[in-house]
Parts: structure tokens; sequence; C-alpha cells
């Protein structure tokens, strides 16, 4: 793994944090994996702008209601 750390940041930065899977995942694995993408967007709210994984919709319960 290439480090994965973020550094702090001021108002208008960015950083981008890409995760590479080899190999199958077992069914456990992925619901492992989707729980703690909801909670890391539950815990930095706004601050994560979007999650892109080869285009795979987002199930509508997960999407953010409109306000």
């Amino acid at each position: 793994m290439s480090g994965g750390y973020i550094k702090p940041q001021k108002a208008g930065d960015h950083q981008i944090v890409h995760f590479t899977f080899a190999g199958p995942l077992k069914p456990g694995h992925v619901k492992k994996w989707n729980e703690a993408i909801l909670a890391l967007k539950q815990h930095f709210g706004p601050n994560v702008m979007g999650i892109t994984m080869k285009g795979h919709s987002t199930p509508p319960n997960l999407r953010r209601k409109k306000k």
C-alpha cells in the first residue's frame, strides 16, 4: 500500500484518496467495506465530496436527501 494518509488542509483545498482492490472479495468483506464507507461519509459529512467506484450507482437508501 502506498500510504493512504491525509494531511490538514485549508478551505478550498482538496485531497484524493484511491483504494485498489485485487482478487476476489468475499460477501462479508464487501458488507464491511460498504458499512465503513457509510460511516466515513457520515463522520466527515460535506467534507467528503464524492466517492466514485467504477461507475456503480449508489443505492437509493444511501443517497443524500434533497433539502
